[in-house]
């Protein structure tokens, strides 16, 4: 699939994103016989390689992670190839600004050697904070999603530090196809196209490839045995657990269950999401805070999202409401503002334009509606928003600013549509 794409242009630096799993160790394995001097069409780009250590959501010791890194770290090292580790609790301290600047970025937070492993776990702080998100949050399948979009912000903010434009994963066909009827049945069905494509291009700067799409897992299982490709098992949330523990555990089980009796489910499957397009790629205000696909809120009074609205406003008014945040936001519109400490004072016109004298907290309802239909729902057993990353908590806070100030000055800004050629 590399081969045949032009997607990959020649010199180009590529970030791999290695689990130590059957399919990324052979999309590694894969990469370096591209590259070797033996290869029938050779691949000509620059790959970097990145594991995310996701122990902590399961509750594994210290001695246990390390133990897991150091496996993954080995194989890596043994590419040539420039190797970089994180955990995934570093997602709850990564700054939004480092999501919308390209230039290559001090990065101290990866780990690079063996050596200096020990580095990678000490974010106490940080640990704590995810751990208490994934607490608050009750159905599995939540945690699976959050798991997943802190993974995927992980990736693109170390490949933007870095220097990369293209990142690539290794999602087999059984994977995909278990993804697409997931999402189908969480309510991500207009993002079916993004999450199964060969590339896809949500993220600013930054595009997401799958060049082993095309393989099923038994393939990639085959392939691994006959050419001696070592991999690390490494547990997740799900493991061991029952099949009706979450969505998509369950899925999977349908979907590998069809495979071993139809051995062409999967790509019935996926022959079928290919026909599925998404709409162009939107402005950044118009994506999700969380997950980064388009919005898919903005729909008629008669939708069936609007009568899920309804209902849970109805449901709030005969309960009692929990006043969460304060959302005392306002900046005086003479140019003075109230701030804490403070009286008046003049306004302090930092950040985008708008008062940020007084530090303001988020309402559920402004956090909802940053977020798609799928992503409301992930949050929707969360007690306490703020909970949230602060890169999230950020991007929202901001596009709430930007919103307030364009209402105000809406009555002085001139009407394309009237303007004269």
């Amino acid at each position: 699939a590399i081969g045949k794409s032009k997607l990959i242009r020649d010199g180009e630096s590529v970030l791999v994103g290695v689990s130590g799993g059957q399919a990324s160790s052979c999309l590694l394995h894969l990469i370096q016989e591209g590259l070797s001097g033996r290869a029938h069409k050779k691949l000509r780009f620059k790959p970097g390689l990145v594991f995310i250590d996701e122990g902590a959501t399961i509750g594994m010791s210290a001695e246990e992670r390390l133990a897991n890194c150091t496996q993954v770290l080995e194989i890596m090292e043994k590419t040539g190839f420039p190797c970089y580790l994180k955990a995934l609790e570093q997602a709850m301290e990564l700054e939004k600004e480092a999501f919308t600047n390209t230039a290559d970025q001090t990065d101290t937070a990866s780990v690079t050697s063996v050596e200096n492993l020990t580095k990678l776990h000490r974010y106490d702080k940080a640990e704590e904070e995810l751990l208490a998100l994934m607490d608050s949050l009750k159905s599995v399948s939540a945690k699976e999603d959050l798991i997943k979009s802190l993974r995927q912000k992980i990736l693109i903010d170390l490949a933007l530090k870095k220097g990369y434009s293209k990142v690539m994963l290794g999602d087999c066909s059984t994977r995909l196809a278990v993804q697409l009827l997931t999402d189908i049945a969480q309510g991500r069905g207009a993002h079916v196209a993004m999450d199964t494509a060969f590339a896809d291009n949500r993220c600013n700067d930054i595009t997401i490839v799958r060049p082993i799409r095309d393989f099923s897992s038994k393939e990639v299982a085959m392939f691994n045995i006959l050419n001696n490709v070592p991999s690390v098992f490494i547990p997740r949330i799900t493991t061991k657990a029952a099949d009706s523990v979450s969505i998509e555990h369950l899925t999977e089980r349908f979907v590998t269950g069809l495979q071993a009796e139809y051995p062409s489910t999967t790509s019935n499957i996926m022959r079928t999401g290919e026909k599925l397009h998404t709409e162009k790629k939107s402005s950044s205000e118009n994506q999700c805070a969380i997950c980064q696909a388009p919005l898919d809120t903005d729909v008629p009074p008669s939708s069936a999202l609007s009568a899920v609205r309804f209902s849970e406003t109805v449901s709030r008014c005969s309960s009692v409401t929990l006043s969460i945040f304060s959302t005392d936001t306002a900046c005086c519109g003479g140019g003075t503002c109230q701030s804490e400490g403070q009286k008046e004072s003049e306004c302090c016109g930092q950040g985008d334009g708008s008062c940020q004298s007084k530090e303001s907290k988020l309402t559920r309802d402004e956090v909802e509606s940053a977020l798609c239909y799928a992503c409301r729902l992930l949050i929707k057993d969360l007690g306490d928003v703020s909970k949230l990353p602060k890169h999230i908590l950020d991007d929202i806070s901001q596009r709430q600013r930007r919103t307030k100030m364009k209402s105000e000055i809406e009555d002085f800004l001139l009407d394309p549509s009237n303007t004269p050629d």
